[in-house]
């Protein structure tokens, strides 16, 4: 999961003399928790595994809640309300319905993924035996992950299309938060879809050995089916789909701080 810092370019804008210089200590928990991400990150292996990727979205949670926080303050929806950033509100509040549909979408692939597992343990338990799924579970479930990856990559390049603007010294922070976690979200997504698609490298993990069964290795020319053995599954893929549902839920309270301000 590769990292962005940042761009120095948007350091350059108008202060307002009469907000404080330093950033709000809330802000100042927001970037230790972006910086402390950042750490682990660079301190895990380049390719995703079941457990890095349970452990990127709880930590991926925690920083939702520092983006609703920083998001909340009295501070930063006063400066939001001014006329000059109307516009930047109203694109934050469009990527926020663009993310929870990735995030839906998402959450919507682990659930199916975790129901055939269900089945699959379910049949295994009945026949003591070696169970299969067809390739045509495995072929939707990479055309619906790539998808879910080609809109990603559109909302990213929309985040990057913001123009630097002149914001107040505490928005700009504020701002930079957003923008920060809004990295790390991309990396942690396609560091899932990736997985989810089984469009990386497999590693030696037994986890990830299983679930790369299940997703689309091990075909013959003999058989359109995939034998899959594994007890594990569907409580893996339950903790993905609870780290997702409560960014989902996060996204949602945030999305409703910047109504807050548009109501004002």
């Amino acid at each position: 999961m590769a990292s962005t810092s940042f761009s120095s370019d948007d350091t350059h804008h108008t202060r307002t003399t009469s907000l404080p210089t330093r950033p709000h200590p809330v802000i100042c928990q927001a970037q230790e928790e972006v910086r402390k991400f950042r750490t682990w990150e660079a301190s895990i292996s380049s390719v995703p595994t079941a457990d890095t990727i349970c452990s990127a979205l709880t930590k991926l949670q925690v920083l939702y809640e520092c983006v609703d926080n920083v998001l909340s303050l009295p501070l930063t929806q006063k400066a939001l309300t001014q006329n000059q950033y109307t516009d930047l509100v109203n694109e934050l509040l469009d990527k926020s319905i663009n993310l929870m549909d990735i995030c839906g979408s998402t959450r919507d692939l682990v659930s199916q993924v975790k129901e055939n597992a269900r089945v699959v343990q379910s049949a295994m338990r009945r026949r003591k035996g070696q169970v299969s799924l067809t390739t045509s579970f495995i072929k939707n479930l990479k055309k619906d992950a790539n998808k879910a990856m080609t809109s990603l990559k559109q909302i990213d390049e929309k985040i990057g299309g913001i123009k630097p603007m002149d914001l107040d010294i505490h928005l700009l922070s504020a701002i930079r938060v957003v923008r920060d976690v809004g990295v790390v979200r991309s990396s942690v997504y396609k560091s899932l879809l990736l997985f989810l698609s089984g469009s990386v490298a497999k590693p030696k993990s037994s986890r990830w050995s299983l679930v790369h069964k299940l997703i689309g290795k091990g075909t013959t020319e003999r058989n359109d089916e995939l034998e899959l053995s594994n007890e594990d599954m569907v409580s893996l893929f339950q903790e993905m789909e609870n780290g997702l549902e409560c960014m989902f839920r996060s996204l949602l309270k945030t999305r409703t701080s910047l109504l807050n301000v548009l109501s004002r």
